[in-house]
């Protein structure tokens, strides 16, 4: 017994030190491994390696032992991110930042369309933005930019807390952050709580600017949206109906920065009644391009869904993508399309826009979507990737430039 001991023991730090440099990675050693510790120095980041007594090492082999078996698996395939800021971070931070998903782009522009979107409806809404520069609309635009990163931290951190033990199971997932051990379940409740505060920092400006009193209680709402997404993935198969709600509600906090919140009457108590508030053309018109939003994230997320479609299946995760297969999801999105569609030529209807919105913002949208269905292989993971990033690029530019041209033509008289 005492044989395997010291093997257990020696054995340990060498295999860490043997494992290849894609799958170095900071990990927090047992508890009984903190008192002296010593430092190798990797091809990408420094590797934690115990240094052990006599006494210690009666105490710990066994443990080292089944930390090894835990912890080995999941660190195998880990680069660290050489792009964007990361060059530039210090290691212990590299976690974080991965947390916040600033290594992957596509997911910020899932968030980031529906804020474009929103501005481009608040700007040309009665009473029309003819004072509004611009430059200004720049501005606000960098604004919510920065503000859609920090959100889209806070729930991707929170997301990945809750589904840590499912992130174990799927081959792409178990390298993050919270999965491999490079950060605790503590530490990232904290990290969450502390990008809150930053978040509702960014947001102040904006209704000191002339905002409606609603903009916090927008983002408020859009965050409680966003954090009950995953924990139905335990229990329904519609997980990306609750997630488009969440995303798509970002066209309501932007209007209320610019003052045109068309919920404010029926939150602020102007409008006691539901039924009257909601006969508003504006309200209605803004309620189909909240619709149009949410069938536009339930269509790109379940495609991208796709890509973990068999480990979904072995590790019980519920979601759109399981629930109608590989045979039944282009199908449902092709329809789905048409409804998106529909919901947005009744918005421009119902808001008096101009012939750009009608052309680029719904023609050219779903022409676009149906193509980006089209072509979208489900069985090939870097397929449904393409079509979560730049295949749902193209739709939210579509969707953009149709109200920015709107808005263009409508100021300067074209």
């Amino acid at each position: 017994m005492g044989t395997c001991k010291i093997l257990a023991l020696y054995l340990v730090p060498w295999a860490f030190q043997a494992l290849p440099s894609s799958a170095h990675s900071p990990v927090l050693m047992p508890k009984q491994l903190s008192k002296r510790r010593q430092y190798h120095r990797t091809s990408s980041l420094h590797i934690r390696l115990p240094r052990l007594n006599n006494r210690e090492s009666r105490r710990t082999s066994l443990t080292s032992a089944r930390y090894l078996r835990v912890m080995v698996k999941p660190l195998i395939g880990y680069k660290r991110p050489s792009h964007s800021i990361f060059p530039y971070l210090p290691n212990s931070w590299v976690p974080y930042a991965e947390l916040m998903r600033l290594d992957r782009q596509a997911g910020f522009w899932a968030f980031y369309w529906h804020y474009l979107i929103g501005l481009g409806f608040a700007v040309n809404i009665p009473p029309f933005s003819y004072d509004l520069s611009l430059i200004a609309v720049v501005r606000l635009a960098a604004h919510l930019a920065l503000w859609t990163t920090l959100f889209r931290g806070i729930t991707c951190t929170w997301n990945d807390n809750l589904d840590q033990d499912f992130d174990r199971q799927v081959a792409r997932c178990r390298v993050r952050p919270i999965p491999r051990g490079a950060v605790s379940t503590f530490q990232a409740h904290v990290f969450t709580v502390a990008q809150t505060v930053v978040g509702a920092a960014i947001l102040y400006p904006l209704i000191n600017a002339g905002g409606d009193s609603t903009l916090l209680f927008h983002a408020l709402v859009g965050g409680v949206l966003l954090f009950i997404y995953p924990l139905l993935k335990r229990c329904t198969y519609y997980p990306q109906v609750e997630l488009g709600f969440g995303l798509s509600y970002a066209i309501f906090m932007v209007t209320a920065a610019l003052g045109k919140d068309p919920l404010a009457p029926l939150l602020t108590g102007k409008e006691l009644k539901l039924s009257t508030a909601l006969t508003a053309p504006i309200v209605q018109s803004s309620l189909y391009l909240y619709f149009a939003g949410i069938i536009w994230t339930v269509i790109f997320d379940t495609i991208y869904a796709h890509q973990d479609y068999l480990d979904d299946l072995k590790a019980g995760v519920m979601g759109l993508a399981v629930l109608l297969g590989r045979k039944g999801t282009k199908p449902a999105c092709y329809i789905a399309t048409g409804v998106q569609v529909y919901f947005l030529i009744l918005a421009g209807q119902l808001a008096d826009f101009g012939m750009y919105y009608f052309l680029i913002s719904c023609g050219a949208t779903g022409l676009v979507l149906t193509w980006m269905i089209w072509v979208t292989d489900l069985e090939d993971g870097r397929s449904c990737a393409w079509a979560f990033g730049r295949g749902s690029g193209y739709v939210g530019t579509a969707m953009t430039v149709g109200f920015a041209a709107d808005f263009v033509a409508k100021k300067y008289g074209l």
